[in-house]
């Protein structure tokens, strides 16, 4: 399978990306003709590495909002206000002056690398739509479905959940898009 995948950012892929990535190099090494009718694919992918989540975090002063125990909803705000490192907008234009079909914007965690800790449905996901005329219209949803997916790093039923299998949100969790 030859799905493009790419990375803005570097750091840590996170573990649904890497696990992507590795299915992906499996896959490629398959002999199609041993499974005729059988088409098995990664989907198109880019990666926002952990790098940008500390950046954001970092530039933004949300270190302390993320410890704090606010309702999901001020912590969603409060991520929203927040501006994305100017490094990488470029890169996520494009994105949006390039495609026009629906994007899901995913969560991939260094936690969610750990087998023994199911971490399904822990963190948020948007699907958008990514079909309005305007190029500016579409990047600004695109940017707005990237912090919520930061912020769901702490919501309350996250945070429960990594403290739950003996880790510190506040520490120990980052987040790759």
């Amino acid at each position: 399978s030859g799905s493009a995948i790419t990375r803005i950012g570097g750091g840590s892929l996170g573990g649904k990306a890497a696990g992507l990535l590795r299915v992906r190099d499996i896959l490629a090494r398959l002999d199609p003709a041993e499974y005729p009718g059988i088409t098995v694919d990664v989907p198109t992918l880019t990666v926002l590495g952990t790098n940008v989540f500390d950046a954001f975090m970092q530039r933004n002063d949300l270190l302390g909002v993320a410890a704090s125990d606010e309702p999901d909803d001020r912590m969603a705000h409060a991520f929203q206000k927040g501006s994305l490192p100017a490094e990488f907008v470029g890169d996520l234009r494009s994105i949006t002056n390039e495609v026009r079909l629906p994007i899901a914007i995913r969560s991939s965690s260094l936690l969610e690398d750990a087998l023994e800790h199911p971490f399904a449905g822990v963190y948020g996901t948007k699907m958008i739509p990514n079909n309005q005329l305007d190029a500016d219209t579409r990047f600004q949803r695109l940017v707005e479905a990237i912090k919520f997916v930061y912020a769901s790093t702490y919501f309350r039923g996250a945070r429960h959940h990594v403290r739950s299998v003996g880790q510190d949100p506040e520490r120990s969790e980052k987040m790759a898009v």
